[in-house]
C-alpha cells in the first residue's frame, strides 16, 4: 500500500467534546494524502469510542489505545513510531485547521528547502467562534525566533508542520509532562530549521479554565529547565533560577518589580545584540520587541508599584529614547 504523504497527529486525553470537530477541519482540507492518527493517553470519558467511530467512517484514520497514562509528548512519540507520512502535521484535539493548512505549509517547505519544519500564525477560538483581537504573530525566521524565546514561547503545537525524519532523527519529544513543545522550537530555531507562516492557519481553543495550581508550578519549572538550556545553547551563559524566572516574567507580562524587569530586558539586549548573523531587519524587529515588552511591563505594573518606582523606571526608558514607549504593533498577545 502506497505511504500517505502526510501524517496527521493529535494525542488526546479526555478529548470527547471537540475531537470530532478537530478531525473534520482534516477532513475538510484541500490537500487530501494523509493520514490521521490519534493516540488516545489512556482517556476516562467517550474520547476512545468517538475515535473508533471516526476511524470506522474514514480508513485514513487510524487509532492507538493506551491503557495507561503517559502525557502528550509520550503519547504523541506513539504516534511518531508508526507514522508513515513524510511530513507530520500536528494538532490537539480540541483545536481547528483552515481548509488550505496543509497545502499552504507543504508549499512553503517546498519553497524554503532551508527549513524543515513550519508554523503559522494562529488565534483564538472559544465556543462562541474565533475571537477577534487574538491573532498571535510570530517571529519570521529563526534567527530572530530563537533570541525571542528567551522571553516567552509564541508557538504551540497545533500550528507546526514538520518533516516526520528530522523529528526522529531528533529522538522525538523528550518524554516529560509539559512544556516540550517550547523545547522543540527552542531546538529547531537554534538549528536555523523552523520559518513561519504569516499568515492564521489554526485556531486554538480557549476553555476559560483556570490552570491547577500544580500543572501551573509544573509547566513554569519545566519552562525555566528549557530556557537555563537554550540560554546556555546560545550564549554560554548559566543564569540564576531566580534571573531566570525574572526574565520569563517579564517576557509573559506579569506582575514583578519594574526594576528588575527592566533590568533583565537591559540583560536580554545586550544577548541579541551580541549575536554575529542578525541582518539589520532583524535588530529592528528585535528592538521593536524589546519596546513592546518593556511597554507591557510597565502597563501590568502601573497598579501595583509606587509611583517613585514608576518615575523612576520612565526616566530610565526615556534615557534610551522616545520610542522605548512605543507598542510594537503586533497585537495584544505577543
Amino acid at each position: 500500500m502506497k505511504a500517505p504523504h502526510v501524517t496527521v497527529l493529535t494525542a488526546v486525553r479526555n478529548g470527547a467534546p471537540y475531537l470530532a470537530e478537530t478531525v473534520a477541519s482534516i477532513q475538510n482540507q484541500s490537500f487530501t494524502d494523509w493520514e490521521y492518527i490519534i493516540v488516545d493517553d489512556a482517556s476516562d470519558d467517550g474520547t476512545p469510542q468517538i475515535a473508533e467511530d471516526l476511524a470506522r467512517g474514514d480508513a485514513r484514520i487510524r487509532v492507538l489505545v493506551r491503557s495507561a497514562s503517559v502525557g502528550p509528548y509520550a503519547a504523541a512519540n506513539d504516534g511518531l513510531r508508526v507514522a508513515r507520512g513524510a511530513f507530520t502535521i500536528r494538532t490537539d484535539a480540541d483545536d481547528l485547521s483552515t481548509p488550505d493548512r496543509i497545502e499552504k505549509q507543504l508549499a512553503f517547505l517546498a519553497a524554503h528547502p532551508e527549513y524543515r519544519a513550519c508554523v503559522s500564525y494562529w488565534q483564538s477560538l472559544n465556543d462562541q467562534g474565533v475571537m477577534p483581537s487574538t491573532q498571535t504573530p510570530i517571529p519570521l525566521n529563526s534567527r530572530v525566533f530563537r533570541w525571542s524565546l528567551l522571553l516567552r514561547s509564541q508557538s504551540i503545537h497545533s500550528a507546526v508542520c514538520f518533516e516526520t525524519a528530522m523529528m526522529r532523527e531528533l529522538g522525538g519529544y523528550r518524554e516529560l509532562p509539559l512544556s516540550q513543545d517550547y523545547r522543540l522550537w527552542c531546538d529547531l530555531t537554534r538549528r536555523g530549521w523552523l520559518g513561519t507562516i504569516p499568515e492564521v492557519l489554526c485556531y486554538v481553543r480557549s476553555h476559560g479554565k483556570r490552570q491547577s495550581h500544580t500543572s501551573y508550578t509544573v509547566q513554569r519549572e519545566l519552562a525555566i529547565d528549557v530556557l537555563s538550556d537554550h540560554l546556555a545553547a546560545l550564549t554560554g551563559e548559566r543564569w540564576s533560577r531566580e534571573d531566570l524566572l525574572a526574565l520569563r516574567s517579564v517576557g509573559h507580562g506579569e506582575v514583578m518589580p519594574v526594576h528588575k524587569g527592566l533590568e533583565m530586558l537591559d540583560r536580554w539586549d545586550r544577548l541579541w545584540q551580541a549575536a554575529d548573523d542578525l541582518t539589520p531587519a532583524d535588530r529592528a524587529e528585535l528592538a521593536r520587541t524589546s519596546s513592546f515588552r518593556r511597554w507591557k511591563h510597565l502597563r501590568a505594573n502601573a497598579r501595583q508599584q509606587p509611583l517613585a518606582a514608576l518615575k523612576g523606571a520612565m526616566k530610565s526608558i526615556m534615557l534610551k529614547g522616545p520610542q522605548s514607549l512605543v507598542p510594537a504593533g503586533r497585537g495584544a498577545s505577543l
